[in-house]
C-alpha cells in the first residue's frame, strides 16, 4: 500500500514541480541541480549492486549507508526543491510541503516496512548488516568484506535506474525552459 503511495506521490511531486517551480537565480539553480546530480549518481551506483530478492547488497554504496537508493532520492528531491524555489513564497511553500510529505512521512513508513521484510528474508545476515550500517548517514567506517561484489551495468539496467536519469534530465529541462522564458 505505502509503496503505491510513494510512487504516486513521486509522480505528483513531478507534476507540482512542473507547475510551480521557478528559477530565482542561476547560482541557486545550478547548485540545486548539482545536489540532484549527486543523488542521481548515488542511486545509479547503488543500482549496480542491487539484485532484489536474490542477495543482500553490502558493497559499493551499501558499505557506507543502508539505503543508498532512498538517500539518493532524498538528495535528488532536495536539489530540485532548492533549484526550483526562491522568490515566490506560495509556490516555494507548495514544493517544500510535498518534499516534507514524501521524506517526512511516506518514505520513512516504506523503509520500516521494507526493513521488516528484509529481516524476514535474510535473517541474521540482515541483523548483522543493520548493526554495522546507518540508514542514511554515511558510516565513518564502511563495511569491508573479503570478496566484495562489483558494480554491474546489467544490474543497473535490470533495476531500470535509467528512469531516474530521465527524470533528472526532465527536471533540468523544465528549469532551463522556465528560466529562458522567464516563467
Amino acid at each position: 500500500m505505502i509503496a503505491r503511495w510513494r510512487v504516486f506521490m513521486g509522480f505528483m511531486a513531478g507534476v507540482v514541480f512542473l507547475l510551480v517551480s521557478h528559477v530565482s537565480s542561476w547560482p541557486r539553480a545550478v547548485s540545486g541541480l548539482a545536489i540532484a546530480l549527486v543523488g542521481l549518481l548515488l542511486r545509479g551506483w547503488a543500482a549496480g549492486y542491487l539484485e532484489k530478492g536474490k542477495r543482500l547488497a553490502q558493497d559499493g554504496p551499501y558499505a557506507w549507508v543502508r539505503h543508498p537508493l532512498y538517500a539518493g532520492s532524498f538528495l535528488m528531491a532536495l536539489g530540485f526543491c532548492w533549484a526550483g524555489t526562491g522568490v515566490v513564497p506560495v509556490a516555494s511553500g507548495i514544493l517544500w510541503a510535498v518534499f516534507v510529505l514524501l521524506f517526512g512521512f511516506i518514505y520513512p513508513s516504506r523503509i520500516k516496512t521494507e526493513e521488516k521484510a528484509l529481516e524476514g528474508y535474510f535473517g541474521d545476515a540482515w541483523r548483522n548488516f543493520v548493526a554495522k550500517n546507518h540508514r542514511f548517514l554515511p558510516s565513518l567506517h564502511p563495511i569491508r568484506r573479503e570478496n566484495p561484489d562489483q558494480f554491474q551495468w546489467a544490474r543497473y539496467q535490470k533495476n531500470k535506474e535509467y528512469n531516474a536519469a530521465i527524470g533528472w534530465a526532465a527536471g533540468v529541462a523544465v528549469l532551463v525552459v522556465k528560466a529562458v522564458l522567464d516563467l
